[in-house]
């Protein structure tokens, strides 16, 4: 993954509004670095490990745990990591930019799918089913109509999406460029209330109508689609806005003061936006309020990841120990912690008579050794860097 502790922009805010397009190559900048990214990204990798926690076992706290991520923690990850695509850009251009990020994101993921995924979703079928032979597991024998969370990606899909983004960064960052250059908006400028508010409120309208067309394009082609993909291509039309904001944010410092900030009135009115809009579908929504209910969903989604960005940047300040291992660790995290829950649900399943406990001990286990993992493991291990972080193997002196 990328840290944002390597972020850089341009030497002054005068320089920007003229500077060559980002996929043109590297151009003059000084470091600029963004640790509460970094934190805010570590987190929200970690809290995968609460959601999917909650698919042992019954339990209300872990249910409103994954309610909640589905309403924020994606959509702000896509703005990082769209934010620190655009900083890539800048510093490499182009055609570095995709080399780099497809070897971050293919290999691990490969990795994953074939060694994790497998033994994953056999823990799963039998955790929630019946025992069963892992080679009759693999052969299909038994296993129709199991119950449990169980599909080719798991949790995997957004490394799909951002290989995708990733392909298409350079097209997006000269898009962002463009706009950029047309309106002038990179530097910084004293924003009144009003104002920041009214722009805030123009980026969520984008945004949402973003999110609108590409739904409406995925129902178009939906039919044509493997059901076995649909999940995963809606996925990335879902998010490709959110992570396309995260590159004007880059570009525009206007903006991104804007957009850092905890609008109170704006989280308050798009909660009861949603609320009216769930209110008013009711059981069966048809497709007016199907758009209303994802209308009101995205401009939450992006209140509440303001909220988030300007509670890391009030938390973080600088650098740390602390914060620079566990955004190292948190794609390392990230790929075994499903694998991690379920072998620690078989481990603490004599405690299912209390659910909440058995779960809050499967989840600070799963963290602490997974912490413990890359710690010991995988950081020292230059091939399981490579497998599982992306990071290119040394070559030898």
């Amino acid at each position: 993954m990328i840290s944002a502790k390597s972020v850089e922009s341009l030497a002054s805010p005068s320089s920007e509004v003229g500077a060559a397009t980002v996929v043109a190559g590297p151009v003059a900048k000084k470091s600029q670095r963004f640790f509460h990214l970094d934190a805010l990204r570590a987190c929200l990798m970690f809290w995968g490990i609460l959601v999917h926690t909650s698919t042992v076992e019954h339990s209300k706290f872990f249910r409103g745990c994954a309610e909640v991520s589905g309403l924020v923690r994606m959509e702000a990850f896509f703005i990082i990591s769209g934010f620190l695509a655009y900083m890539l850009l800048q510093k490499y251009g182009g055609a570095a930019t995709v080399k780099k990020r497809l070897v971050a994101i293919g290999v691990p993921f490969i990795a994953a799918l074939v060694l994790l995924n497998p033994v994953t979703n056999y823990l799963v079928f039998v955790y929630h089913n019946h025992p069963l032979p892992f080679a009759d597991y693999l052969a299909g024998k038994g296993t129709a109509g199991g119950a449990g969370p169980m599909n080719w990606h798991l949790h995997l899909w957004f490394l799909v999406a951002l290989f995708v983004y990733s392909l298409l960064a350079p097209l997006l960052g000269r898009m962002v460029d463009a706009v950029m250059a047309g309106n002038g908006s990179r530097n910084t400028r004293r924003t009144h209330f009003f104002s920041g508010e009214f722009k805030f409120l123009a980026i969520c309208l984008v945004v949402t109508a973003a999110c609108l067309g590409s739904r409406v394009c995925f129902e178009a082609v939906k039919p044509l689609l493997p059901e076995d993909a649909r999940y995963v291509i809606r996925s990335i039309g879902n998010f490709l806005p959110f992570y396309t904001l995260g590159m004007v944010l880059f570009a525009s410092t206007n903006l991104r003061a804007i957009f850092s900030k905890a609008h109170w009135i704006q989280i308050a009115l798009s909660c009861g936006l949603l609320f009216l809009a769930h209110q008013q579908a009711g059981a069966n929504p048809g497709r007016l309020e199907e758009v209303s209910i994802l209308a009101s969903q995205t401009y939450l989604a992006l209140t509440l990841s303001s909220l988030l960005f300007w509670i890391a940047g009030k938390l973080v300040k600088r650098e740390s120990t602390a914060v620079r291992f566990l955004s190292d660790a948190a794609y390392s995290v990230y790929l075994f912690h499903f694998l991690a829950i379920y072998l620690f649900a078989f481990l603490f399943r004599p405690l299912h008579s209390q659910v909440d406990l058995m779960l809050v001990l499967v989840a600070a286990s799963t963290f602490g050794a997974l912490i413990l993992l890359h710690a010991f493991v995988i950081r020292r291990v230059p091939v399981l860097a490579f497998l599982f972080n992306g990071k290119p193997l040394k070559r030898a002196p």
